[in-house]
């Protein structure tokens, strides 16, 4: 969101960090954070559960400062596509609402539109189908915020348009 963020360390999937040390993987980089003494990383909200790093807290658009959870994240997402529930939001960095965490993000899927392959398209679509029904329990198991009631119905009937 910071023009001179984008500047100095770049928007990629593989920032240009002036200081510090890589990891290879989320996992990597939570274990460093935890095992270092007054280390400071980023890394996806389940991996910092999971591994037991700390927290901090980050100020929002609300300039509100909020800790990263399932619900803040599920803030974010609300203030982002209600009450159309059909945007789809590329970004949900720095949403509205007092609630939501400002370093929010889907998990994307990116499908074709349409393909020859009437098979494959019916597999990826029954696995949509699972993934936006039963398999929901998973993602909160695994420390993803749950897609909010509307918004998962919207994304159920873009599932059953790709038939």
């Amino acid at each position: 969101m910071s023009s001179k963020f984008r500047g100095q360390v770049g928007v990629t999937a593989s920032p240009k960090w002036p200081v510090g040390e890589p990891a290879e993987r989320s996992s990597d980089m939570a274990e460093k954070v935890r095992s270092t003494p007054g280390s400071i990383g980023f890394v996806e909200y389940q991996y910092a559960v999971k591994g037991s790093v700390s927290q901090g807290v980050v100020r929002n658009a609300a300039g509100r400062f909020v800790r990263a959870s399932s619900k803040s994240i599920a803030a974010a997402c609300q203030a982002a596509e209600a009450p159309r529930w059909n945007q789809f939001a590329a970004s949900l960095a720095d949403a509205p609402g007092v609630d939501s965490f400002p370093i929010t993000s889907f998990s994307w899927v990116y499908l074709r539109t349409r393909s020859p392959d009437s098979v494959r398209v019916a597999a990826i679509v029954d696995f949509l189908n699972w993934l936006y029904t039963d398999g929901q329990q998973y993602a909160a198991q695994e420390g993803y915020a749950a897609l909010p009631a509307p918004l998962l119905t919207a994304v159920k009937k873009k599932v059953s348009d790709l038939r």
